[in-house]
């Protein structure tokens, strides 16, 4: 009996390393693609000048921090980098008082709020893909 429950314990571990991987995967991909719909939702809702704007947004990740993943989307990754003057996300995000012709304040919010109640039903359907 020992016998039989190490080659089933040491099957078992192997199966759970496999699973784990694939959900590891699985869910970097998953959270990858989620943030990748943030940016596709918040784009059109993204002011427009010149278009630099737009082409600040970023989508990076997973990171790990501590036990947890994170996906990270938002605009301007590197504008602690940039002059003062050509760094300019977050005042056009929180400008409530402006007129875009194209676009709205509060873009990156508005785009997580119309996404978030999808997005857990979006994973798990995503993740069942992964290990069925």
């Amino acid at each position: 009996m020992k016998g039989t429950m190490l080659i089933g314990r040491e099957a078992l571990n192997l199966r759970l390393e496999v699973y784990q991987k694939n959900m590891t995967n699985g869910v970097a991909d998953t959270l990858r693609k989620s943030g990748g719909e943030v940016i596709r939702v918040a784009e059109p809702k993204t002011p427009i000048e010149t278009g630099e704007l737009r082409r600040r947004a970023f989508n990076e990740g997973p990171l790990k921090s501590g036990k947890n993943h994170v996906q990270v989307v938002g605009y301007e990754k590197h504008a602690g980098e940039w002059d003062k003057n050509r760094a300019y996300a977050v005042p056009v995000h929180e400008n409530m008082q402006a007129k875009h012709p194209t676009g709205e304040a509060k873009f990156l919010e508005h785009a997580v709020e119309e996404v978030s109640g999808d997005l857990l039903a979006y994973m798990a359907k995503e993740l069942k893909k992964v290990h069925p």
